[in-house]
């Protein structure tokens, strides 16, 4: 059996975050952080899921979300990108697709700021807790309809988000 050498390191950050209800402030929040991935040596920096904005009251969430083409999010991600060299995998941006509905929809995006591939959320959570809480992704959001895979300075990578790792 021959051995594989590896003659080639891919670093990777990943940028853990709490994104709240002000999509300016977790732009901000983020691109520190992605920033910082990057100036330590990461080639490839992944944030979590919905790092433009986490609005749970519906009303609110519709007059805050945009469409991919207006996202402020995703231009400053891929101007960052572009700035930075890296490839960054946005792990989803919350956006609008109609007055009613929106998808949770991850991008990679290149080192030179272009969209390497898309990926809208497949699976949905929703979930009826105990204590009487519930939450029902499905009311506002389209789910996605492919599996997504990409490459990375020739290694493959999936698309994923969240609940879709249970599938």
């Amino acid at each position: 059996m021959s051995e594989i050498q590896k003659t080639e390191t891919l670093r990777v950050g990943l940028v853990q975050l709490r994104s709240g209800r002000e999509v300016a402030a977790n732009i901000q929040t983020a691109s520190a952080l992605i920033r910082e991935a990057a100036l330590a040596g990461a080639q490839y920096v992944q944030t979590p899921e919905t790092t433009n904005l986490m609005e749970l009251d519906r009303t609110l969430l519709f007059e805050k979300l945009r469409e991919e083409e207006a996202d402020l999010a995703l231009a400053a991600f891929r101007d960052l990108a572009r700035e930075l060299k890296i490839h960054l995998h946005v792990g989803s941006l919350a956006l609008k697709i109609s007055d009613q509905r929106a998808v949770n929809r991850g991008f990679l995006i290149a080192p030179d700021g272009e969209i390497a591939a898309r990926y809208d959320k497949i699976h949905m959570f929703d979930v009826d807790l105990g204590n009487g809480e519930s939450y029902r992704e499905s009311n506002s959001y389209r789910p996605g309809e492919r599996a997504v895979t990409a490459s990375v300075s020739g290694v493959k990578v999936g698309l994923t988000i969240c609940y879709d790792l249970r599938f």
